[in-house]
């Protein structure tokens, strides 16, 4: 049960299981580490520990097995034996059952059986929950099949059927994929492929749904294993290549490795030997520490075919050799029995009669103690053909009639033509040419039919490489095409990235601004207040140069509150939210003079204004738009000179153009865009005062109402600014603007 005490805990947890699902084992790795950081420091929830644990034994197990690096299973036991030590402690059923599942996947990564079963019938005999019963069933029915006892693994499928009964695949798609998979995996062993198929493909679907890319893997190898046993070889090599593809990206090297050697089966087929040869060599050369020995011996084995029947039997003996070594090492007697037969037919083609009789004699003996009847037709056939060469006719017409029989129960036409050729030449010897004729229609007959399918597969492995080279180039283009998207999109993300850091950059710095201005405009009276209260007390007792001092202490505290008094304006004009109403620029021109009227009159400021048009905005802040404007042309003219002032307007058929013109000191080209930035000042305090807000402030509130404010100025001349105003304004938005404190 999730506790919320330790929540971060679980969410790591299920994060590191979807990662394990998707079999991308680093993250689920890294993930279930942090998890344990979190438990380690909340070592109450026993529960959650326990659990990742297991989840960290579960995926250092699945590394060992994929990446056959045995070191990884000391991590697992060890964090598999923390698991039970707290479980223990717990006496927690449901816990306990939980400790015995991933006890049970250990022991049957590491192949120790015994322990498996155990662990799997314990949480069996434990286990109240249907989940748990159904994966304790997948895991004996696992080992089942590992050992090869088709029999009792499907007994298992078929319990985990019932205990799914009226549950929705929808609901549980992992749970019923354990199912299918045993069903799949049984059916191919038992050749029960038509079903196998079905299984496979049910499988598939439950996979993609669960997102479990291990399941998806294996079911897209049993479909194409069933396909090449049909013969339906250019839609099993689709889902070989696509298993191939996949499973690469999960990093399954044993199972990467057994989907190589089955494509190299398959080309073989199509008699495409030169990627068959490739494939099997790759595998034998990049993934040796992968093959287990029986694997190892038939790719052996399959080599020398290929060399055999391609007529290069000096490099096929060396193969079949191999291969024999290994079987008669390891007691494999079927691939004994197999590669000592093929030995025997190597030595045929090389004229070798004496080991030829050894391999085939030996081969013999071993086939009648055997079960199976793969290469007992090949033995058969090399009876027959030391028998024909030693004159003796009877001997070998019953041997080659043996192996053409046999050959077509197990439909190897190449052996059954190679009968009937053996055949037609014993009676051509004999004289029989009656005898001798018919098999040689027969096999004739045969050949042509053999020669046929050669053809069609020739045909069908040059659809099937085309289809690949087609494939690679659209992959390739894909790839281009990717690498070129994942520029755009890295760029995006990155423009994204820095516009986020640059509204925060913004948002922190209007944050700062306003409580820089408010907040230290407090400590700033004080400090004003008592300099005048030490002043008017020490000023008797104070000289001349001591008088200038205090007023520099009081000027200097006049400037810095005018300062943050304009910051807080700058700071404030991003918060305003006010809806958009109609506003009369006439009535707002009247109160900015109204608030100016002192300064207006002390400088006998002329002004003329023209009759400005109503307009969509905000009217607060166009008083303190257009009192800047004025503020400034008062203040910014020479000495002595009267301030002249005219206000005109006219419109676009989009906008609305207020200009403001003064007859001041101007502003150089090279200054013109450097007005607009907070607290530039062109000049000294002692020449003109302010703050070198004003204009960044103008600047803003146009900004805000979706407009702009241009200059144009000469030195000596005055300066005209323009008011451009779109006549449909869209309401202002404050998203990304949180609010003041």
């Amino acid at each position: 049960m999730l506790q919320i005490m330790n929540k971060p805990l679980y969410l790591l947890i299920e994060d590191s299981i979807r990662f394990f699902r998707e079999r991308q084992l680093k993250k689920a790795v890294n993930a279930a580490q942090i998890a344990l950081e979190f438990g380690n420091t909340d070592t109450s929830d026993s529960d959650g520990l326990v659990r990742v644990h297991l989840q960290l034994s579960l995926v250092y197990s699945t590394n060992a097995l994929y990446q056959c690096d045995p070191s990884y299973y000391s991590k697992a036991y060890s964090h598999l034996q923390e698991a039970k030590a707290i479980s223990n402690k717990l006496k927690n059923n449901e816990t306990t059952v939980g400790v015995f599942l991933i006890e049970g996947q250990y022991y049957l990564s590491t192949k120790d059986y015994s322990e498996c079963r155990a662990c799997f019938e314990n949480a069996l005999k434990m286990s109240k929950a249907s989940d748990a019963q159904i994966l304790a069933h997948s895991g004996l029915a696992a080992l089942c099949i590992a050992n090869n006892n088709v029999a009792d693994a499907l007994i298992h499928a078929k319990t985990i059927e019932t205990l799914l009964n009226g549950t929705a695949k929808a609901n549980a798609p992992l749970l019923w994929a354990e199912m299918y998979q045993i069903y799949s995996q049984s059916y191919i062993l038992q050749q029960e492929y038509s079903k196998s198929l079905e299984m496979s493909q049910e499988l598939l679907q439950l996979a993609k749904i669960g997102g479990d890319a291990e399941k998806e893997v294996i079911a897209l190898r049993n479909i194409a294993v069933v396909c090449g046993v049909k013969s339906n070889y250019k839609i099993g090599m689709q889902y070989f290549l696509e298993a191939l593809t996949k499973c690469e990206a999960i990093g399954y090297k044993e199972l990467i490795v057994h989907i190589q050697i089955n494509i190299g089966t398959l080309y073989a087929h199509l008699y495409n030997y030169e990627e068959a040869i490739k494939r099997y060599e790759s595998v034998l050369g990049n993934h040796s520490e992968v093959l287990d020995p029986k694997t190892r011996t038939v790719v052996f084995n399959n080599l020398g075919n290929i060399y055999l029947t391609s007529e290069q039997p000096e490099i096929a003996l060396d193969f079949f050799q191999k291969a024999n070594r290994l079987a008669s090492e390891l007691q494999f007697q079927e691939l004994l029995a197999y590669s000592t037969a093929q030995l025997g037919r190597t030595n045929i083609a090389l004229n070798r009669m004496d080991e030829a009789k050894s391999n085939s004699m030996a081969a013999h003996k071993m086939f009648d103690k055997l079960a199976t009847s793969n290469g007992k037709q090949i033995n058969l056939l090399n009876l027959a053909s030391l028998a024909f060469e030693e004159l003796q006719f009877d001997q070998a017409y019953e041997y080659a009639m043996t192996a053409a029989a046999l050959s077509r129960q197990i439909k190897d036409d190449s052996s059954e033509i190679k009968a009937y050729k053996q055949l037609a030449q014993i009676f051509k010897l004999r004289g029989d040419f009656e005898q001798a004729f018919e098999y040689q229609e027969k096999y004739a007959t045969i050949q042509e039919e053999f020669s046929r399918v050669q053809r069609t597969r020739h045909n069908l492995d040059m659809e099937i490489r085309h289809a690949i080279r087609e494939q690679q180039k659209e992959i390739e283009l894909l790839t281009k095409e990717n690498e070129y998207q994942s520029q755009l999109l890295y760029q995006g993300e990155k423009i994204a990235r820095q516009n986020d850091e640059l509204l925060r950059a913004n948002e922190d710095l209007r944050q700062f601004a306003y409580i820089a201005s408010h907040d230290l405009k407090e400590p700033l009276r004080m400090i004003g207040s008592f300099s005048q209260v030490i002043h008017k007390i020490a000023k008797p007792h104070l000289s001349e140069k001591d008088q200038e001092y205090f007023k520099f202490v009081l000027e200097g505290v006049t400037r810095m509150n005018n300062l943050l008094d304009g910051l807080l304006r700058y700071s404030v004009i991003s918060q305003n939210s006010d809806e958009l109403v109609s506003v009369d620029l006439n009535e707002v021109l009247t109160l900015c003079m109204a608030n100016l009227k002192i300064r207006i009159v002390e400088t006998d400021d002329i002004i003329e204004r023209g009759l400005l048009p109503t307009i969509k905005g905000v009217q607060q802040l166009y008083v303190q738009l257009f009192q800047n404007l004025i503020s400034n042309a008062i203040k910014f003219v020479e000495k002595g000179k009267q301030p002249q002032l005219r206000i005109t307007s006219f419109e676009t058929p989009e906008h609305h153009i207020i200009g403001v013109t003064d007859n001041g000191i101007g502003i150089s080209e090279e200054n013109q865009t450097k007005i607009f930035e907070i607290f530039k000042r062109l000049h000294h305090q002692s020449e003109y005062e302010g703050t070198g807000i004003g204009l960044a402030i103008c600047q803003k509130i146009m900004n805000r109402m979706n407009g702009s404010i241009k200059v144009q100025s000469e030195l000596g001349k005055g300066t005209t600014f323009s008011l451009i105003i779109p006549k449909e304004l869209k309401q202002p938005t404050n998203s990304h603007v949180q609010p003041l404190p």
